[in-house]
């Protein structure tokens, strides 16, 4: 069986190498892994995975959900089979709002909040194969 390719757009390193880390104990998911949001868009053409997590990250200066809701739109233009969440702060007003936003008007096909376990994002990761 293959593996279903899954990209990481995360700025917290440490998160996604625990994520991959997990992963592969079951071996259902091939993570790749990108932290700097300026090459993502390069890296998920490159990459072409089955799904795209984006964290939208609590500082720096892709701290804005639309900042990275426009890195959403460019992946969506070039890779429109590629299935796309949106990993965002449950407690930042501004960013759960466009992450609701953003579903609606799918621009994104769902979103978790950072407090999410591993077992329900991995679930959340099955439901969109």
């Amino acid at each position: 069986m293959d593996k279903t390719k899954i990209l990481l757009i995360m700025s917290r390193e440490i998160i996604s190498d625990s994520i991959i880390a997990q992963s592969k104990a079951g071996g259902r998911f091939d993570f790749h892994a990108e932290s700097d949001y300026m090459s993502a868009i390069e890296s998920a053409i490159k990459y072409k995975p089955r799904i795209v997590l984006l964290e939208v990250p609590e500082s720096g200066s892709y701290k804005s959900a639309e900042k990275c809701l426009l890195i959403s739109d460019e992946i969506r233009k070039n890779l429109p089979q590629t299935r796309q969440l949106l990993l965002c702060s449950e407690t930042d007003a501004a960013s759960r709002l466009a992450a609701i936003k953003a579903k609606q008007n799918k621009r994104i096909d769902d979103f978790l909040f950072y407090d999410t376990s591993v077992n329900y994002l991995f679930s959340k990761l099955e439901s969109l194969i």
